[in-house]
């Protein structure tokens, strides 16, 4: 079954063993076949079983970051064109300005990572 689910989620666990290749950052959880690694930008990513997120993450942004993986193992392949790619530039715009007066969750990448992220991990 893991091989399956490698293949299934194989475009973003590539892209995010390359990145954490480039950008390093140590383990600092664990969850199944998802590994959280620290990084020193101050916003999180999760591509397939990668999660970098900032030092000093939150347990909400953690939560919120596991739930994208949960998104990538529903959409496999298509997680990159669905959620991937529309939920940086939303980070991107959000970050410089544009769409504040709707918040940072009211986008359907955010609000269902949201969802499919709620309490799942614990201090």
């Amino acid at each position: 079954m893991s091989f399956l689910l490698f293949v299934w989620e194989f475009p973003q666990i590539a892209m995010g063993f390359i990145l954490r290749l480039l950008l390093g950052g140590r383990l600092i959880r664990r969850i199944g076949r998802v590994r959280f690694y620290e990084w020193r930008l101050s916003s999180g990513i999760s591509l397939g079983w990668f999660c970098l997120v900032p030092g000093n993450a939150s347990l909400p942004m953690l939560n919120h970051e596991y739930g994208h993986t949960r998104q990538s193992l529903v959409l496999g392949p298509l997680y990159l064109a669905v959620i991937g790619l529309p939920s940086f530039l939303w980070a991107v715009l959000y970050h410089f300005g544009f769409f504040r007066r709707y918040g940072y969750f009211s986008f359907y990448t955010e609000m269902w990572a949201e969802k499919a992220g709620k309490d799942r991990l614990k201090r």
